[in-house]
């Protein structure tokens, strides 16, 4: 008998030791996988915000879901304190970080109800566990919050360690904190708060989904009344106060009866009544015309909680200095601070990166405003017309092509030019630097709408949805400000289709890069062949309908090109403008699409503003590019040439030629050399492809005096012109 007890203590005692001896392991293990507590502990930043920086490293906003507002022990009601302490930690003020009587009961309780009914967390220890540890449910997770309870309790007296609680408990809604609960949810300062308000906030962190008040106001009201009881238990309130603090009335903002909504807090607060507000999706960021692209783009790669809480630093491609100047010119131009409904949107990327650098989203905007740079779809009008152009100039037309410009029928339907005017003849560069309509719908009609599908997909164009008929020429599709601008990019750079970026990289809160993205580029077009559409660009600014649009430096123009587009009635307008290293395109409209005044022109109305903006770039020292370097290169290297044509004939200009006079840019060989004098008489549907005039052959035709008859003779002929935009 004796043996056998002997044996049973001997068991008992491997037991213990085993168990100190896996304790202890576990303790020790714990520290070393703590950092020092004592830095930990002082160094402690509850939730960590993401910051976003611009392309410079310069922070320009902090994203948060609500401002963390952190109040002293002073601030905070006793009856806000007494609330916690009942509910949470009755004898907070008595034990040394661990309620060993209410471990012991809620041990019971739990085994009992066979169920985790009651927790028996301490304040510290609850402490312990938001602040510094996750959730997760492991031993190791909790030997370490004892650990850091015990030092807690050590270095803080209780009002500090319940002060500190008190501003890291999560409400929902993303409020932290109770200056920041009394704040969002009564729209009051917490040390204003009155004793059934204190008890219903005391009641939300225990499952803040279910009690939070603004969807499950029913709930949260019947948490409060369990808090006000177990305060009148403990004797932390009277019977007085218990039973006014019941007869407070609580209502959702949207659910507040009529004759309550036009008082005051205050009025309201005589009357006990509480109202819960409404989460306000207002948010004061610095840039949150970009600020919000980027948020929302965050949420596509990491979760709510790392946004928010984690601490991600967040590289962007905007330029702090050239938003600051589109908001300036945007929100001071004139016409839009005169007039309270117009607004419009403004975007501008870089060539050839594809780098975002500025985006207005329209006047006095705030985060969670509809942003018109990025979603106002609007008819492009003739600031589309490039991309016929281009398609044009893509299968072999040459800019000094000549188009007729009379009148034309398609059966309800007959385009007008602007004005109502109409020329006779026209060269492609002439007519777009006027923005003939005409001309536009006549080269589409020869080029097709599937080649100009084409052009448009190649650039980057997939969702533009291009009406299948000639109204296409005029920009009868809609497109953002945003996707106007990605599809001149190759216009700008030399024929690189280049995706897009708000993002450059984000790294954790400890400066390890966990996401990147590449710049994005692809060679889509040629660049002679794109070289021939900027000059175009080009000669639009500089002699037809986006003069307005003229920027100078040092009193000499920058190397700029654009296009203008004003739609049916004046109902928006229009500026795409390109130098060698942006794309910019904004609009002016009304929201609701009506028509704006008569004189509310691209070229009048937003060329200005597009000017004004680019202005002030070039004021404060950016460089917008000196050359278009495929123009540059392509001059260079003999593989385009530039001559001085006669736009009422296509040909070489001369004596004869007057004010018609235009720089063309042409592929080398492909230019004209029959001189204008040789067709100053009156001919209509005039055409001959560029290829078909040689230098051999015009040197023939002027020492013979037969082939400079035979000349004449085809001036007055058809026969040779039958074949404009043969396919």
């Amino acid at each position: 008998m004796k043996k056998l007890f002997r044996n049973i203590l001997f068991i008992f005692l491997g037991l213990f030791l085993l168990i100190g001896i896996g304790a202890g392991s576990l303790i020790i293990k714990a520290y070393k996988e703590l950092p020092e507590l004592g830095q930990l502990i002082e160094e402690y930043n509850p939730v960590v915000p993401s910051k976003i920086y611009d392309v410079n490293g310069e922070i320009i906003d902090i994203l948060y879901k609500e401002i963390r507002e952190t109040a002293t022990i002073e601030e905070m009601p006793k009856s806000l304190k007494n609330a916690y302490i009942a509910i949470e930690d009755r004898r907070f003020y008595s034990h040394h970080g661990f309620d060993i009587l209410g471990m012991g009961r809620a041990m019971v309780i739990n085994i009992v109800t066979m169920s985790r009914a009651q927790g028996a967390s301490s304040i510290t220890q609850q402490l312990a566990k938001n602040a510094f540890l996750t959730n997760e449910k492991k031993i190791m997770r909790k030997v370490k919050e004892a650990i850091i309870t015990v030092e807690l309790e050590r270095s803080y007296t209780k009002d500090e360690i319940l002060e500190k609680y008190m501003n890291e408990i999560y409400f929902g809604s993303g409020a932290y904190g109770v200056k920041t609960a009394a704040r969002a949810f009564y729209d009051k300062s917490v040390e204003d708060i009155n004793l059934a308000e204190s008890a219903l906030l005391a009641g939300v962190p225990n499952r803040p989904n279910k009690y939070n008040p603004r969807r499950h106001l029913n709930n949260a009201i019947v948490r409060s009344k369990l808090v006000l009881s177990q305060m009148k238990k403990y004797n932390l309130i009277d019977q007085k106060e218990y039973e006014e603090a019941l007869i407070q009335t609580f209502y959702n903002e949207d659910n507040l009866p009529e004759e309550l909504k036009k008082l005051s807090i205050d009025q309201l607060s005589k009357l006990n009544v509480t109202v819960i507000k409404n989460k306000s999706n207002k948010r004061s960021y610095n840039t949150p015309d970009f600020t919000d692209i980027v948020e929302k783009k965050l949420f596509k790669l990491f979760t709510e909680n790392q946004i928010y809480e984690e601490g991600l630093e967040v590289y962007t491609t905007l330029d702090i200095g050239m938003q600051k100047a589109a908001r300036a010119t945007f929100y001071n131009y004139e016409p839009l601070k005169t007039n309270k409904g117009l607004n419009g949107g403004m975007v501008t990327i870089e060539a050839d990166t594809g780098y975002v650098r500025a985006v207005i989203g329209g006047k006095d905007f705030k985060s969670g405003d509809y942003n018109r740079a990025i979603y106002a779809k609007r008819q492009p009008g003739s600031s589309f017309k490039p991309f016929i152009y281009f398609t044009a100039l893509r299968l072999g037309y040459p800019m000094n092509t000549i188009i007729e410009d009379t009148p034309l029928e398609f059966g309800e339907w007959k385009p007008q030019n602007y004005g109502s005017n109409f020329r006779k003849n026209f060269t492609l560069l002439e007519g777009m630097e006027r923005s003939i309509n005409i001309v536009s719908i006549k080269t589409l009609q020869k080029v097709g709408l599937k080649n100009l599908g084409e052009t448009v997909k190649l650039a980057g164009g997939e969702n533009i949805k291009i009406p299948q008929n000639l109204t296409a020429a005029l920009g009868t599709m809609v497109v953002t400000p945003y996707e106007l601008s990605s599809l001149y990019l190759p216009f700008a750079n030399g024929g690189y289709r280049v995706k897009p970026q708000f993002i450059t990289q984000v790294k954790n809160r400890y400066g390890k890069i966990i996401y990147q993205e590449q710049i994005k580029q692809k060679k889509v077009f040629e660049g002679e062949d794109v070289a021939l559409i900027t000059h175009m660009m080009e000669d639009v600014v500089n002699l037809g309908t986006g003069r307005n649009a003229r920027v100078k430096k040092d009193g000499i123009n920058i190397v700029q090109g654009g296009k203008t587009g004003t739609t049916n009635k004046q109902r928006t307008a229009w500026y795409a403008g390109i130098t060698p290293k942006y794309v910019t395109t904004v609009y002016i409209g009304y929201d609701n699409n009506k028509p704006m005044d008569s004189s509310a022109t691209g070229g009048g109305l937003t060329a200005k503003l597009w000017g004004n903006y680019y202005q002030m770039l070039v004021d404060s020292g950016y460089d917008t590019g000196s050359e278009f370097t495929h123009i540059a290169d392509g001059l260079k290297n003999d593989k385009l040439t530039k001559v001085l044509i006669d736009s009422k004939n296509g040909r070489l200009a001369d004596s004869t030629s007057g004010w018609s006079k235009r720089w063309a840019l042409f592929k080398k060989g492909t230019e004209p050399i029959e001189m204008a004098s040789l067709y100053n008489s009156d001919f209509n549907n005039f055409f001959v492809k560029s290829n078909e005039i040689t230098m051999e052959n015009i040197e023939k035709k002027i020492n013979s005096e037969e082939d400079i008859e035979q000349n004449k003779k085809n001036i007055n002929s058809d026969s040779m012109f039958k074949d404009l935009f043969k396919d």
